[in-house]
């Protein structure tokens, strides 16, 4: 298996900076606390994410969750967010852009640092209770081709939706 990829937490300062003393939640601790991801079994594609903190999301609600990750993916590589079967399956809880795509180029932008955030939307009926440690999504590695006559344009600054501003 081909390594493209390597996962890192965020620092202090953007830690900091995602949630500073204005914020309604500072998480003080958290960031040591992040688990690294992993798969769960050598044949899955798949690197789970884990809730750093605990949620309660009622039917409709959707909640924001920094992962205190950032990633450093190999050129002609993406990284894809995914949601977990089973909370779709049991729960009917998506990502709320359904399939997230984390670009090499957003690694170390001077916007965010390339931190991760990912955004679940509770859809069904019951209320879901996500404890510190859950696993919210998978992240799985993909490669990815260009066009013969390919022009790209900007430069990335920042997170979802910045990229060719």
């Amino acid at each position: 298996m081909e390594k493209v990829a390597k996962f890192e937490k965020v620092s202090y300062e953007q830690w900091r900076k995602d949630f500073g003393d204005n914020n309604e939640h500072t998480y003080d601790g958290v960031l040591d606390d992040i688990e690294m991801p992993t798969r769960s079994d050598p044949n899955s594609a798949g690197y789970d994410i884990y809730s750093p903190y605990e949620v309660t999301l009622v039917p409709g609600e959707e909640h924001k969750f920094p992962t205190g990750l950032k990633c450093i993916i190999k050129e002609g590589w993406f990284m894809g967010a995914f949601p977990r079967s089973s909370l779709g399956f049991k729960y009917y809880t998506r990502l709320a852009n359904t399939i997230g795509v984390i670009d090499s180029s957003y690694y170390n932008n001077t916007g965010n640092e390339g931190h991760i955030w990912v955004k679940l939307r509770n859809e069904g009926l019951e209320t879901l209770k996500i404890e510190k440690g859950d696993r919210i999504c998978q992240m799985i590695f993909l490669p990815y081709g260009i066009t013969e006559d390919d022009k790209s344009f900007g430069e990335r600054t920042g997170g979802i939706g910045s990229s060719g501003k």
